[in-house]
């Protein structure tokens, strides 16, 4: 269905790549966009990232980094004409950066960015692939009309590979599916395991672990209201939700509210992800949409294995070996499928070490996602190339 990457193609030129996001505060995109670039460079290739500015790359910490008001151009900017006066600020801004920087291709991450780079490449022959990171469903008609004016469509998952041929009409030829890459997980000793357990077990028995951004997609009212049915019939669960957002204080509030604070502990943003997951016994999701969770990846990487909402991609990593697949917004599911897994020690143990040897396959290996998107650029580049010869 969708093209894998051609391992016959082999240039050992230097590429130039311009990969442009919305922002990079918190989130899963942002994240594999810096991890991309740093595996790319690596391999000595130039890359520029672009976007917003945020906690996690701008120009402080990278110099070569462009500044973009795209995350204004997206439903952030607010009335229409706002949005508007951004995208053509972005535009402008990038079509004169072009000029002065050439590149071989941009590479955008979701709509906004790829209406950006298609407007200011008007003029300059440079491909533009786009990635798809996934979207509530009544959007993936949205995006695949970006999607489908951009030279190459990149999605880490098989489903939503789907989608967006199916749905949103992308050309399936133009599709490619290409995991995320993972970086090793940083070494947590033993007592600092402990450590961390204990104290965010308290006087509880059971310790499930979130890790989301305080955002509509990903569900955190289900969550609550799970945490609410479980605190009834499992009381000696605790819940830990790490992460910030944009709806943290409308989150808590509702946490107040159903009188959950006892068993639900929001504590904020950790650099620290797998201390988190290796503390707990289970990791949940109940996310909206995804197309391949980070989260999922790294519970792996920590040996803790995990239940998640059946989005997409969740589906293409979660099986009974390692957790538990349920339906989204399905709060009795939920609360049964935690249940069912930490009511087995026996069995909740043998997903933990299947999740964690699934963790270490090749579509996880950072080194092997790189070497697919080194392939995946060339081949564009060779094609526009050919076409303007």
């Amino acid at each position: 269905m969708t093209r894998e990457a051609d391992p016959a193609v082999d240039d050992e030129a230097r590429l130039s790549i311009l990969q442009i996001g919305t922002q990079f505060n918190l989130g899963g995109i942002p994240r594999h966009m810096i991890g991309l670039t740093r595996a790319l460079r690596d391999q000595g290739h130039e890359i520029t990232l672009a976007g917003n500015s945020g906690t996690w790359c701008g120009p402080d910490s990278d110099p070569s980094f462009l500044e973009l008001p795209i995350r204004y151009v997206a439903s952030e900017g607010g009335a229409l004409h706002k949005r508007i006066v951004h995208l053509a600020v972005s535009v402008h801004r990038l079509r004169r950066w072009l000029k002065r920087h050439p590149v071989d291709l941009i590479h955008a991450h979701e709509s906004a960015p790829a209406l950006v780079a298609m407007l200011a490449r008007i003029g300059h022959r440079v491909p533009v692939a786009v990635t798809y990171h996934g979207a509530e469903p009544e959007r993936v008609l949205t995006f695949s009309r970006t999607a489908r004016k951009c030279d190459l469509v990149i999605t880490p998952s098989h489903r939503s590979a789907e989608d967006l041929a199916t749905t949103g009409g992308v050309p399936r030829e133009r599709l490619q599916v290409i995991g995320l890459g993972l970086d090793p997980a940083p070494e947590d000793s033993p007592e600092e395991i402990a450590a961390l357990r204990a104290k965010l077990l308290g006087d509880g028995e059971r310790l499930i672990v979130t890790v989301a951004r305080l955002a509509h997609q990903k569900g955190i009212e289900i969550l609550i209201d799970c945490v609410a049915r479980l605190k009834e019939t499992h009381p000696g669960y605790r819940f830990i939700l790490v992460g910030t957002g944009p709806l943290g204080c409308q989150y808590k509030a509702l946490a107040r509210e159903k009188g959950v604070l006892s068993h639900l502990n929001f504590v904020g943003r950790t650099e620290r992800v797998h201390l988190y997951l290796r503390a707990a016994d289970l990791f949940l999701l109940t996310s909206r949409w995804e197309a391949l969770p980070f989260t999922i990846a790294e519970a792996f990487q920590a040996g803790t294995p995990a239940v998640a909402t059946a989005c997409s991609g969740v589906v293409e990593l979660i099986d009974d070996a390692v957790g538990a697949v349920v339906p989204v917004g399905d709060i009795p599911a939920i609360c049964d499928a935690v249940a069912r897994v930490l009511g087995d020690e026996e069995r909740r143990a043998a997903m933990a070490d299947a999740a964690l040897a699934r963790s270490r396959e090749d579509r996880f290996d950072p080194d092997y996602i790189r070497k697919q998107f080194e392939t995946a650029y060339r081949r564009l580049i060779a094609a526009e190339r050919l076409q303007h010869q």
